[in-house]
């Protein structure tokens, strides 16, 4: 079986989900690892935890590919026992790669907002804002427009997202119609698309992470619903899960984590 590096496999990755394409704040891409390394395995998940590492160690893998960036803001010493500290020293003290596609993956087509359109029946979808990239081939944007096959009740809909995402509970605020056709969305947290949702006459929003004040200011203009950052993204997994597998499975082992939201509800 000829080996693969971990270099070759962060290569083929970013000819599909190019790193620049990621938002200015954003973090993706290798975080630590030798390039060089011979890959024993890749562990797919969500967001990078001590447990994941522990997990990716037991199956005897050694990159991690993750959707959320283990680290964001700079960091000046590794000495805390904060999660993310003690995730990012086990993670370098077993040798441990770690890879994200974050921003870049939300943008991407197929990516996070198409792959959350396409299972919530927005049809004939469009970015939601403009972007000098849009022409770039496998370029969608963050967040985008469509339209349901049909005007349907706000709640009936919100039901129906309720159940394909398995979401606890919505956080929502009534619009201008009782009815909806055009939805806006961008998963994960996107609350600061809700003016472009209403510049393009949105009848309804669907993002997370909207603040309560948010909320009230949208009332009886449009639709506003809060599905979850996890609900509206974790699906993600899959999806890198099949990329990897299309060019690595026969080289390398590949696992996919299954870490429940560790934000609960009651």
């Amino acid at each position: 079986m000829r080996t693969i590096t971990i270099g070759e496999i962060i290569t083929d990755l970013d000819k599909t989900i190019p790193l620049r394409w990621q938002e200015s704040y954003d973090n993706a891409g290798l975080l630590c690892g030798n390039k060089e390394e011979k890959c024993t395995g890749i562990y797919v998940c969500f967001d990078i935890s001590e447990s994941v590492v522990e997990k990716t160690i037991a199956n005897n893998c050694n990159l991690i590919v993750s959707h959320h960036p283990l680290v964001f803001r700079a960091m000046k010493r590794f000495t805390s026992k904060d999660n993310v500290t003690t995730t990012l020293l086990k993670a370098i003290t077993n040798n441990i790669a770690l890879y994200s596609a974050h921003t870049n993956l939300d943008a991407a087509n197929p990516g996070v907002n198409t792959i959350l359109a396409n299972k919530l029946g927005i049809r004939n979808i469009r970015p939601l804002c403009e972007d000098t990239r849009t022409n770039e081939e496998g370029f969608f944007g963050i967040g985008g427009i469509g339209e349901l096959e049909e005007a349907t009740e706000l709640k009936e809909y919100l039901l129906h997202i309720k159940k394909t995402l398995n979401i606890h509970n919505i956080k929502y605020i009534e619009g201008k119609n009782d009815k909806i056709k055009t939805v806006a969305f961008c998963g994960g947290s996107g609350s600061e698309f809700i003016d472009d949702a209403l510049r393009h006459n949105a009848d309804c929003f669907l993002t997370a992470d909207i603040k309560y004040h948010q909320f009230l200011d949208c009332e009886k203009q449009i639709a506003l619903a809060d599905i979850g950052h996890f609900e509206s993204e974790s699906f993600i997994k899959e999806h890198l899960i099949a990329l990897l597998s299309e060019k690595f499975c026969n080289f390398v082992p590949l696992f996919m984590d299954s870490t429940p939201n560790k934000v609960k509800n009651i």
